[in-house]
């Protein structure tokens, strides 16, 4: 892994942990939500947990998230083999946080890895970093990182590619510069079914997370993810749903944006902004989580417009 230094954005205020533990793969919570295509879920929304998907088709087969640490990604992968028998894997991840796609060293030799080249090279830039505060967590989470590392994917892809699985295709698009640089949409188009990462959070606060994380372009990745015209969209954590899911998350961004900016024009410092806002947003949505991620978006979007 790289040794480089990132600067990470922290949510302000209290937060108070959650110590579930960050399992994942659960064969027993298995939804299929299309023809051959199902999900494991984010087990009642715990955090640091992904929904993993596993793509079947006739000839192969496509695992998306491996889940976080080298032992949830075994049990992903004894999952997938139930599902896919002997047929080749595809292992991808939707942007390269530790949740997501390290969990792939137990796939090596075992699956082809495909990512796309800019979460290839944010995950060899921040990863170790990643890794070191994430560890910081629980002590469940620090055990389940124990002993991770990079894994090169054995492709690598520059702004799309197709992968026949033999009676479906899956298109990989690189979708990024939103919540990391290296934001991937994974697309069934004859399903309409979409992968969308942590683009969309079913009812939580958008986390921008570092200096790469942009909010004016992750509302365009929704507008966009939006116009694929999904039936399911699958969420990095939540329950799966609708194309609703994107427009939710995309009218909570424009509206702190829309509201950060008219308060500053108003005359108010960003402190009284900051506030403001996030009290506002909570009215709104009550029911979401990652509320103390409001106040680095209101920043984020502040420090931009400047």
């Amino acid at each position: 892994m790289s040794d480089n230094e990132v600067e990470i954005t922290m949510p302000e205020g209290e937060v108070e942990p959650d110590l579930r533990p960050p399992r994942v793969a659960d064969a027993s919570k298995l939804v299929e939500v299309a023809d051959s295509v199902w999900i494991l879920p984010d087990h009642e929304r715990t955090p640091h947990v992904p929904n993993v998907g596993i793509v079947v088709g006739s000839r192969s087969a496509l695992v998306v998230e491996s889940g976080m640490g080298i032992e949830n990604g075994r049990r992903v992968l004894a999952i997938a083999r139930e599902l896919a028998g002997d047929k080749p894997l595809f292992l991808t991840a939707s942007h390269f946080h530790p949740e997501h796609g390290l969990g792939a060293q137990a796939f090596v030799g075992e699956a082809t890895s495909i990512l796309n080249r800019s979460q290839r090279d944010e995950l060899f830039e921040k990863c170790r970093t990643y890794v070191d505060l994430f560890s910081t967590f629980t002590p469940a989470i620090a055990a389940a990182l124990d002993g991770v590392d990079f894994v090169r994917p054995d492709i690598v892809y520059d702004g799309a590619a197709s992968l026949d699985l033999g009676d479906r295709v899956v298109h990989l698009r690189e979708h990024g510069d939103g919540h990391t640089r290296g934001d991937q949409l994974v697309i069934l188009p004859a399903e309409r079914v979409v992968f969308a990462g942590d683009l969309v959070e079913e009812r939580f606060f958008a986390i921008l997370p570092d200096a790469d994380a942009d909010g004016e372009i992750w509302i365009r990745r929704l507008q966009e993810l939006e116009g694929l015209d999904p039936e399911v969209v699958v969420p990095g954590h939540g329950t799966a749903g609708g194309a609703h899911l994107a427009t939710a998350a995309r009218e909570s961004l424009e509206g702190i944006r829309d509201r950060a900016i008219e308060l500053r024009a108003a005359g108010q410092e960003e402190d009284e902004v900051v506030a403001t806002v996030k009290a506002e947003q909570i009215d709104l949505y009550p029911d979401w989580g990652n509320q103390e991620w409001i106040a680095p978006a209101v920043r984020s979007f502040l420090a931009r417009t400047q």
